[in-house]
């Protein structure tokens, strides 16, 4: 009988196993979009939501925390499944099952299903460029200040006040349904009310409209890069696509952008002889620390010694006193503190503040978050390069006279 009972149990692994590694990526995909149109929200959320959502590595792991109450605190929203989405995946047939050793095949499947289909190293690849990070941070800013930006939904009303539905003549007519097929068209989605009649509901904000408050981020981090000169690399760094004659300028402008928009690619730093005739505030010495310190992948994390961290593997990395003064540098790119990071958080900070929804004096909502979001980001970005440049001038002043003193001395 024992031996039964551990037989049918693993049959039950066996079954819960096959199931869940069969899940494909449009099956995750639909149980997400449905539970968001359930739930009134837009289909197409910001993309660190949309893909943690739709991993079930992750989902999978919050249901078996748990489910979150009707009034979810921020830990729940983080850690716990909401109702929406484990209905949703329910309906499909992909829910966790209640029996132990069913569960357990599910969790290998699940797990199986990641490392064949690279569910999980998506978010490596989400993530792997600093322009990628810095709009991730800063939708998800935008998120923060006003969570109407990527979920609201409107729903419409026909002449006589009633909810718009997709049967309805004057759904046509409102450019939600198209005459001929009966389809929807962009921008619109069937909601389910709670009486369970679906209605017809509307974004509120495109995605390209909302993509573009990704702009001044961007701006910030690639200005503070390097990647905005078509003509050649920055002061002491060769051009992607380097001349011949000139190793810091470039012939070919085409190649030289696609290098670097594409592939984001920068030149490496000019051989000594012609680094010190550009950037004079930088000592032999410290050229050839900074050089160790950019090519050395040995992990050191402790910060307290030297002014400089290495994270294993040499992914990220932390210099306090590199020849852009303060910076991180993340897979190779140097993202120093003044003129590319608080540029980027400046500019994170003024989406926010344009983007949150503000209110007259009657409760109605004033204000247009898109433009305004995007003019707030600009604004932060622009100043945040300003200030920041010239503080690194102020800097680079100061060096370039004590190496001139000491080389007096000398």
């Amino acid at each position: 009988m024992r031996f039964a009972g551990v037989l049918d149990n693993l049959v039950k692994v066996r079954n819960g196993m096959t199931g869940a590694f069969g899940e494909g990526r449009e099956d995750n995909r639909r149980a997400f979009v449905n539970a968001r149109e359930d739930k009134g929200d837009e289909a197409e959320p910001a993309r660190a939501q949309s893909m943690f959502g739709q991993n079930r590595t992750i989902t999978g792991l919050r249901e078996l925390i748990g489910i979150q109450g009707d009034n979810p605190n921020i830990l729940e929203k983080i850690f716990k499944a909401d109702k929406a989405s484990v209905e949703a995946r329910r309906q499909m047939g992909m829910e966790l099952s209640s029996d132990p050793a069913t569960k357990l095949g599910q969790v290998i499947g699940h797990l199986g299903a990641d490392l064949v289909q690279d569910r999980s190293r998506e978010a490596w690849w989400l993530l792997n460029a600093p322009q990628a990070v810095g709009n991730v941070l800063n939708e998800v800013g935008i998120t923060v200040a006003n969570k109407n930006i990527f979920n609201k939904m409107d729903i419409k009303y026909d002449s006589k006040n009633n909810p718009l539905t997709i049967k309805s003549p004057e759904a046509v007519r409102a450019g939600a349904v198209d005459e001929k097929s009966g389809r929807l068209k962009k921008g619109w989605q069937i909601q389910k009310q709670s009486d369970g009649t679906e209605v017809l509901a509307q974004r509120r904000y495109d995605p390209g409209n909302t993509a573009a408050l990704g702009i001044p981020v961007g701006l910030a981090i690639n200005s503070g890069i390097g990647l905005m000169n078509p003509y050649g690399g920055q002061e002491g760094y060769q051009a992607a696509i380097p001349s011949e004659e000139d190793r810091s300028k470039t012939d070919n402008v085409l190649a030289e952008v696609a290098s670097k928009y594409i592939l984001g690619r920068t030149g490496n730093m000019l051989p000594w002889s012609e680094f010190q005739q550009v950037r004079p505030d930088v000592s032999k010495d410290e050229y050839m620390r900074y050089k160790a310190f950019k090519f050395d992948k040995e992990g050191d994390m402790n910060p307290f010694d030297d002014g400089q961290m290495t994270l294993p593997s040499g992914v990220v990395k932390y210099n306090n006193d590199g020849i852009h003064g303060a910076e991180v540098q993340f897979l190779g790119r140097s993202l120093p503190l003044h003129t590319a990071i608080a540029p980027a958080a400046l500019g994170i900070l003024g989406t926010m503040a344009g983007v949150r929804q503000r209110k007259n004096k009657l409760g109605e909502a004033i204000g247009r978050p898109i433009r305004d979001g995007f003019i707030g980001g600009m604004s932060g970005a622009i100043g945040g390069m300003a200030i920041g440049n010239s503080i690194e001038d102020e800097r680079r002043r100061r060096n370039a006279a004590e190496n001139k003193l000491d080389t007096i001395d000398k």
